[in-house]
């Protein structure tokens, strides 16, 4: 019997032991930098799920947002991003090198956080700073003349939109690594952008925290498409159905499309909305192991083998021997997790 046959054979016993995976559950959550609390809402309907979802450390949290299996939080007085388990149970935070720091956003391995700040060895008022998904620094670049004092970051088109409250060029376009592709959005019908996020068809939202709105932005050119009143508003998301959830000081609302009517949902400092999913089977490595375009090959397995031994080839899959992507590397758990997936299984 060949190496893979051997592993399939096991792969199968792993599957049918296992049984079903975990069933996943999907929240908009958000951080209320009020109550210093993570509340929870429906993604469908925007109504209020868990009032305090969990507490938080404080520093004025901004944007709480899911990096793998852990939740990242930006405390912008802080001048730290808090980490917590998706339970709620503190992982420590990264510090150093940020002040004031708003919101975030993650490309790939790379975590974005906007710094408005120059104490801590901050790099600049106008700035972003970056790091991998361990929390490990990646560098930053500067946003000065461009967007100055950053509020929010949207992946968009192969690049990053980064809105700014300090100056009338409201919303710019940068690479992933901080180089300018010019100026997205630019007019007196926007002043102190802060959230962005995408809507249903793709067009950018923006919360205007001074002008008092959610505007609208075409994707491709940034011409305003239209906008709806949001006094104060600091957080958007558009729901399934086209109604648009905001935030401001005063909590969150629902804007109803139908009625053109915004209704209060929760009460207390509300603050930026992002997705949360518990419960769900973690992100794994794949068949391919070895990156030679190959799956569930012998060159596979034995490659996952040396891996787990730490001798990672340099074409191995990204996660190593954390092939379950949970944060422990060559646990048991990892192993199944590879034979399931080898076996044409979930992780």
């Amino acid at each position: 019997m060949s190496i893979r046959s051997a592993a399939l054979v096991l792969a199968a016993a792993l599957f049918t032991a296992t049984g079903a995976q975990a069933q996943t559950q999907t929240y908009l959550m958000m951080p209320d930098s009020t109550n210093n609390r993570v509340a929870l809402f429906d993604p469908t309907t925007g109504a209020l799920v868990n009032e305090a979802y969990f507490a938080l450390a404080g520093g004025t949290p901004v944007h709480a947002m899911q990096v793998g299996n852990e939740i990242w939080v930006s405390e912008q007085i802080g001048d730290r991003v808090s980490r917590w388990s998706l339970t709620g149970e503190s992982l420590g935070a990264i510090t150093g090198g940020m002040d004031n720091i708003r919101g975030m956003g993650v490309v790939g391995n790379v975590v974005y956080v906007t710094n408005a700040g120059t104490n801590n060895g901050a790099p600049g008022a106008n700035a972003v700073v970056m790091f991998d998904t361990a929390g490990t620094s990646q560098g930053n670049f500067l946003t000065t003349g461009l967007c100055n004092s950053p509020f929010g970051i949207l992946p968009h088109q192969g690049g990053i939109l980064i809105s700014g409250s300090s100056n009338n060029q409201d919303v710019h376009r940068f690479t992933l690594t901080g180089d300018t592709l010019g100026t997205f959005h630019n007019t007196t019908s926007i002043s102190f952008a802060e959230q962005l996020d995408h809507d249903l068809n793709g067009d950018v939202l923006v919360a205007c925290f001074t002008t008092g709105g959610v505007s609208r932005l075409n994707k491709d050119t940034g011409d305003l498409i239209d906008s709806i009143p949001a006094p104060g508003a600091r957080g958007v998301h558009q729901l399934p159905n086209g109604d648009v959830m905001w935030t401001s000081g005063a909590g969150v609302f629902v804007w109803d499309h139908t009625a053109n009517v915004s209704n209060n949902v929760y009460v207390g400092g509300g603050r930026y909305l992002d997705f949360l999913t518990i419960g769900s089977t973690p992100a794994c490595g794949t068949s391919d192991f070895n990156g030679d375009g190959d799956f569930g090959t012998d060159q596979d397995i034995e490659a996952f083998f040396a891996c787990l031994a730490g001798n990672c080839c340099a074409t191995c899959w990204q996660g190593g021997s954390d092939f379950n992507g949970d944060g422990d590397f060559g646990t048991d758990q990892d192993i199944e997790s590879f034979f399931r997936v080898l076996g044409g299984g979930n992780c």
